[in-house]
């Protein structure tokens, strides 16, 4: 605790040096855009220089006016914060639910000392409204911060202790038997509300297995803010896949959570249990599921099933029939077929045909990839819990980037809201690199050619992520909707790749797990770069 606190005061003699550090930024970013997803419009300038990231924005929420601005200053073993810090507040004992976090707004700092990492911050607990464009934040209560965790050669500890007018003390402690093998226990309060959990998690060839039980009260939080709102798993959690055969797999489950509303301090108590099936016979791979769910007083059962086929290397096929069977209203079924065909390695077209209660409709989509633009439409279908009337709901997602010139990218998506509804995002990056000894100032631009960057993008379960920002020295790039980024360029050149994790178009922050500090071109149309990324934030409406 003493090293963390000598770390703060060094931090406070360090704020004088930044503003020259800023000032010689190497990387000046400016983004703005509007969003209905976050209920948003607003701003924000990025610098980036050795050893030194910094970043002022603005905006409205809700029509409301709000900012936020951050130094980070970094040194050989220890990162210096100054403004609003997203703290990640994950446990050990988090197999379904990781993601946990709360903002601060003050003076922090994350280093190392024998073994153990240590973060210390001091300043105010705050509401957080954040957007894909600016950090908003509005300082609430006084609160003094200390974490720390260690790592032994099958162990893991950590502490994570607020002092405010609530106070929060957790600990936890995870063992590693064997490969595969996790077990995870916590306890102590948040918010002055008692808490404890253990966990296990199994991962073999034949089967996974993840379950996990919490007791905590409706009141509890982690932290005593309004937002973020991320749910808390709560009571039993078990999640079982079988793998009897290469080509089959059958899970089983059950979630319970319990859900925050806002702005007050009661939640909300949800409970899905699901089974499923998934077998892959003469080419074709064919999905049963069936979902039992409550939200509130409501319930619903469901049921989807799914069957999709490659006919040729060009052309692929899939159909889905969903039903739901409510408590409260009437049943509801839809009927879906989509073909998928690529033209060529830029264009793919889709059609779909939806029989929905009774009602037929026809849709097209389909995607284009080039330096220039990059577009896809595609028809998704949703599992909506808190629907409990008709779960289901089938959207035409919408995804673009544009580069009208160099350094300026346009980009827009479409998505669906946790309550179904269809909402949006569009935003403006540009980026501006300062003139240095040795360089003439000007900028690498990535034009066609036949060498070629490419890339995919996508979290921990293998899920790629649209809208994922990346640094291609100092290009700026986006992921399509199939988490894919793709860049031409004339000769084949090594490039350094720097994740941006604040900037993903859907929001939130992003920790990077895995990704490459360099990437290089190549003519080889089919060469992948993976990076793998997970969510550390998110906000909830």
């Amino acid at each position: 605790m003493c090293k963390c606190l000598t770390a703060l005061t060094r931090l406070v003699l360090l704020s004088t040096l930044i503003v020259g550090d800023v000032a010689s930024a190497q990387v000046i970013e400016v983004k703005g855009g509007t969003s209905t997803l976050f209920q948003s419009q607003g701003g924000t300038i990025l610098l980036h220089g050795p050893g030194i990231n910094a970043s002022a924005g603005a905006g409205l929420v809700s029509g409301k006016f709000f900012g936020g601005a951050k130094l980070v200053k970094g040194t050989k073993r220890s990162q210096f914060i100054l403004g609003v810090d997203n703290i990640p507040f994950d446990l050990s004992t988090d197999i379904f639910s990781a993601g946990h976090y709360l903002t601060g707004v003050g003076a922090g700092v994350r280093t190392e000392a024998h073994g153990t990492k240590l973060y210390a911050f001091l300043g105010a607990t705050s509401t957080s409204f954040d957007s894909p464009f600016f950090e908003g934040v509005r300082a609430e209560r006084p609160a003094a911060i200390f974490f720390a965790s260690r790592k032994f050669e099958r162990w893991s500890a950590s502490t994570k202790t607020i002092l405010s007018n609530q106070i929060t003390t957790i600990g936890d402690l995870a063992w590693v038997p064997s490969s595969g093998t996790k077990i995870a226990a916590a306890a102590g309060i948040g918010s002055n509300h008692l808490y404890a959990a253990t966990s296990l998690s199994i991962t073999r060839p034949l089967y996974d297995l993840q379950a996990a039980y919490i007791i905590a009260s409706d009141q509890f939080r982690r932290a005593n803010v309004a937002v973020p709102l991320i749910s808390e798993p709560i009571h039993e959690n078990v999640l079982l896949t079988l793998r009897p055969f290469k080509s089959l797999s059958l899970s089983a489950g059950r979630q319970n959570y319990l859900t925050p509303l806002y702005p007050s301090d009661k939640s909300v108590k949800s409970t899905v249990d699901q089974g499923g099936v998934e077998a892959h016979i003469l080419g074709a791979s064919l999905t049963a599921m069936i979902f039992q769910s409550k939200y509130g007083d409501s319930t619903n059962i469901a049921m989807a099933y799914s069957a999709s086929r490659t006919i040729t290397p060009r052309i692929g096929a899939e159909a889905t029939y969903m039903v739901s069977r409510p408590d409260l209203s009437t049943e509801t079924d839809t009927f879906d077929v989509g073909i998928q065909e690529v033209l060529t390695p830029r264009w793919t077209i889709l059609q779909v045909v939806n029989v929905s209660d009774g009602q037929s409709t026809f849709g097209f989509g389909g995607s284009f990839l080039s330096n220039f633009a990059t577009v896809s439409a595609d028809y998704q279908t949703y599992y909506v819990p808190s629907r409990t009337t008709a779960p289901f709901e089938q959207a035409l997602i919408l995804s673009a980037q544009i580069h009208p010139v160099d350094r300026l990218t346009l980009s827009g998506q479409t998505f669906v809201a946790p309550d179904g509804r269809l909402l949006y995002t569009t935003a403006m990056e540009s980026t501006v690199s300062r003139q240095f000894a040795g360089n003439d100032g000007r900028g690498e631009r990535h034009v066609s050619g036949d060498m070629l960057l490419r890339g995919i993008v996508m979290n921990e379960k293998g899920e790629p992520i649209a809208g994922a920002a990346l640094l291609l020295d100092n290009l700026p790039v986006y992921t399509d909707s199939q988490g894919i980024f793709y860049v031409r360029e004339r000769k084949r050149h090594a490039h350094t790749l720097r994740v941006l994790a604040d900037q993903f178009l859907e929001g939130g922050s992003y920790h990077v797990i895995s990704a490459p500090p360099a990437i290089e071109s190549s003519i080889d149309e089919q060469a992948q770069t993976i990076i793998v990324v997970q969510r550390v934030s998110s906000r909830k409406d």
